[in-house]
C-alpha cells in the first residue's frame, strides 16, 4: 500500500515546505508583503526548513519562524480591533494568522522530542504539520471567498472552519485521556463537513475561470473535497471501523491531498489571479 511507502521524513517534509507556501500566500496581499517583510519570511522560511532536518541547528532553526508568526498574528489581531465592520471571511483570515504560530510551536515540541500529555512523537509531528495546512491555509484560502467571490456560500461553513481547526486538536487530545469517542468525533465532523462546502465552492469558482487559475481552483475543491472525506471516516472509526483507515495512511493520503492537492494549487491559484489583475 502507498501508506508503507511514504514515512515520517515525507510528513516531515511537506512540514519544512510550509513555510514558502505561507509566504506565497502573503505575497499575494501586496499591501503587506513589503521588502523587509519578504526578506525575513524567506528566511524564516529556510531556517525552519533546514531545522526540519539537521538537527544541530532544529531548535534555533524554528524560533524565527515561531516569532515571525507571532508578529504577524498580533499584527492581525491590531488590525481586527481597528475595524468596525467585520465580514466572517475577514475573521478567518485572522484565525488563519493566529493558528500559524501554534503549529510553529509543536514544530519546536517536535526538534526538542518533547510530548505534551504523553503523545507520541508521530502525533506531536503531525500537530505541527495540521497548524500549518490546516491551521493556516484551510481558514486563509476560505478567507478569499468573499461575498463578490462566492455569493452563495453559507456562512456557517466559515465559522465551521474557524472553530473546527482548534476543536479538532482538543477531540485528539480528549482521545488521548480517554474521553468519550464522540468529542473527538463531532469535532472531526465539523470541521469536515464545513471544508466540503469550501470545496464545493473552489470548485464552482474554478468554473467561472479560465485557463491555469480555472485547473489551479478546480484541482483543490476536488482534492479539499477527497481529503475531507477521508478525514471524516477517520473521525469515525469509533463507530464504522474501516481496516485501512489508520494514521499512516491518514498522513499519506489525506495529508497529501490537503497540502499538494489543495494548498498548494489554491495558494497558486490566488497568486496567478492577483499578478494578472495587477498586470
Amino acid at each position: 500500500m502507498i501508506s508503507s511507502l511514504l514515512g515520517l521524513d515525507y510528513v516531515r517534509g511537506v512540514l519544512s515546505v510550509a513555510p514558502f507556501l505561507v509566504c506565497l500566500a502573503w505575497s499575494t496581499e501586496s499591501t503587506n508583503w513589503t521588502a523587509p517583510r519578504r526578506i525575513t519570511g524567506l528566511l524564516s522560511a529556510g531556517l525552519f526548513c533546514l531545522s526540519c532536518w539537521l538537527a544541530p541547528m532544529a531548535v534555533w532553526g524554528c524560533v524565527p519562524w515561531l516569532l515571525l508568526g507571532l508578529f504577524h498574528g498580533l499584527a492581525e489581531f491590531r488590525d481586527v480591533l481597528s475595524e468596525r465592520v467585520l465580514e466572517p471571511n475577514r475573521l478567518a483570515r485572522l484565525a488563519a494568522a493566529l493558528y500559524l504560530p501554534v503549529g510553529a510551536v509543536w514544530a519546536l515540541f517536535d526538534q526538542l522530542s518533547y510530548q505534551p500529555l504523553g503523545f507520541s512523537g508521530v502525533i506531536v509531528l503531525l500537530t505541527g504539520v495540521h497548524f500549518h495546512y490546516a491551521g493556516f491555509a484551510l481558514p486563509w484560502l476560505t478567507s478569499k471567498l468573499d461575498r463578490r467571490e462566492a455569493p452563495h456560500l453559507n456562512l456557517a461553513a466559515i465559522w465551521g472552519v474557524i472553530f473546527g481547526v482548534p476543536l479538532v486538536a482538543i477531540g485528539i487530545t480528549s482521545s488521548q485521556l480517554n474521553w468519550p469517542w464522540w468529542v473527538e468525533t463531532g469535532a472531526v465532523t465539523l470541521l469536515g463537513l464545513s471544508a466540503l462546502v469550501i470545496s464545493v465552492e473552489y470548485v464552482r469558482l474554478g468554473g467561472k475561470r479560465r485557463g491555469i487559475v480555472r485547473a489551479l481552483f478546480m484541482l483543490a475543491g476536488s482534492a479539499l473535497g477527497a481529503g475531507m472525506m477521508l478525514a471524516l471516516l477517520y473521525g469515525w472509526r469509533p463507530v464504522v471501523a474501516l481496516e485501512w483507515v489508520t494514521i499512516p495512511a491518514m498522513y499519506t493520503l489525506h495529508g497529501t491531498l490537503n497540502s499538494w492537492g489543495f494548498c498548494l494549487p489554491g495558494i497558486l491559484g490566488w497568486k496567478v489571479l492577483g499578478s494578472r489583475r495587477i498586470g
